[in-house]
């Protein structure tokens, strides 16, 4: 859905006049887009991560031998829809992409913003389908370097409708309420942005630090906020501050201020590299958490049916290291055999799921009676065989 509103921000701008007479002098980078108040900052090269086969798995059209496991996840996106609708597919025009998350805010709330490059007929191809369907209820204007179109048609205040922005250099962003207004602002460098939030800052240049991780596909850090944690701690009572084993963990998992991941996705015939750290509140207790994250390896170690679906190599490559307050976990698996076992899991998943329909032209299975068990019943026969 992120992504039918980004490539919808850029036709609908189209839409209500283009480009021309409009000067852009904001930041064209995603990044720059990311509030200062986030809690949750991750930044997603799309350019680099189409070289991966782990695109291919999560993001193909399953045509021209394509993989095909991905459809459910495509659907889910809204890419199929879009594509359709446009003519291209939007994830193939995607250079980088920016996700945040306020402290504070509305349930589910977040933002995005993304560079993309298509070319003007496509848009209008793209704006002639998608103001069928908006049915032509929808306002521009501008806020900074930035077009803003708000559905005006979809009712609802300022604040809960989604909103739309065009900027400089291709940066598109989506989002509503308060938190977009912050993220505009902060791409236009008037409002601070995640380049001045120190947390994430110096979690990001540790993550960035190690041979490998240096530019990551993918990068996401989390500062989980203080307020959240002590709640859980006043709730758990004099149990967190137990000598007890089990407790002494849990009250080291609630010292974890911090959470980063980055991921570096390679090309075939190469490897996927991925770490996980934590910042803790104490040494002390990233020492509990490395306990539990040893149990957890070694439980998941001996369950044969992660290796038998393929996750045997990155179980074997995990490893861990503690440095003080910090705890860096690392895996590693080659790209091809990683894009298989996602291949394989994704299909699944689809052949479980209660809601498929069954083939075209094929018979529907009769509705179960209330109290019935499922299946046919044989009756018994007499001499009780």
């Amino acid at each position: 859905m992120a992504l039918i509103g980004v490539l919808g921000a850029a036709a609908a701008f189209f839409m209500f006049g283009g480009l021309a007479g409009v000067t852009k002098t904001g930041s064209s980078d995603p990044l720059d887009a990311i509030p200062k108040a986030s809690f949750m900052a991750a930044t997603l090269d799309f350019a680099e991560l189409r070289r991966s086969p782990i695109y291919d798995v999560v993001f193909g059209d399953g045509k021209e031998g394509g993989p095909g496991a991905a459809d459910p996840m495509r659907r889910a996106l809204g890419v199929t829809a879009l594509a359709d609708a446009c003519g291209f597919d939007p994830t193939s025009r995607v250079q980088r992409l920016s996700l945040s998350m306020p402290e504070e805010g509305e349930r589910g709330e977040f933002g995005v913003a993304a560079r993309i490059d298509v070319t003007r007929d496509e848009l209008e191809k793209c704006t002639r389908s998608l103001a069928d369907k908006r049915g032509g209820h929808a306002e521009t204007h501008d806020v900074g370097s930035f077009v803003v179109l708000e559905d005006t048609g979809s009712g609802g205040s300022t604040a809960t409708r989604p909103r739309l922005a065009y900027g400089r250099g291709g940066l598109l962003v989506v989002g509503k309420g308060t938190w977009f207004d912050a993220m505009l602002g902060a791409a236009d460098h008037i409002k601070p942005g995640v380049r001045e939030a120190a947390e994430h800052v110096a979690l990001r240049t540790s993550m960035t630090s190690h041979d490998g991780f240096r530019a990551p596909t993918l990068l996401v850090t989390a500062i989980l906020p203080r307020t959240l944690r002590d709640r859980l701690k006043n709730e758990m009572g004099a149990e967190a501050g137990s000598q007890d084993g089990s407790n002494a963990i849990m009250a080291g998992v609630l010292g974890v201020s911090a959470v980063g991941v980055a991921l570096h996705a390679g090309a075939s015939g190469q490897n996927v590299d991925a770490s996980l750290e934590l910042v803790c509140d104490s040494a002390e207790g990233c020492e509990a958490v490395e306990k539990l994250a040893q149990k957890k390896r070694a439980e998941w170690s001996r369950d044969l049916s992660l290796r038998m679906v393929g996750l045997g190599p990155l179980l074997d490559s995990f490893e861990l290291k503690r440095e003080g307050a910090h705890l860096r976990a690392t895996v590693s698996a080659g790209a091809d055999a990683l894009a298989a076992t996602i291949e394989r899991v994704l299909k699944l998943r689809a052949r479980r799921s209660p809601g498929d329909e069954p083939p075209s032209g094929g018979p529907r299975p009769r509705p179960r009676k209330p109290g019935k068990p499922d299946g046919d019943i044989v009756p018994a026969r007499p001499d009780g065989g």
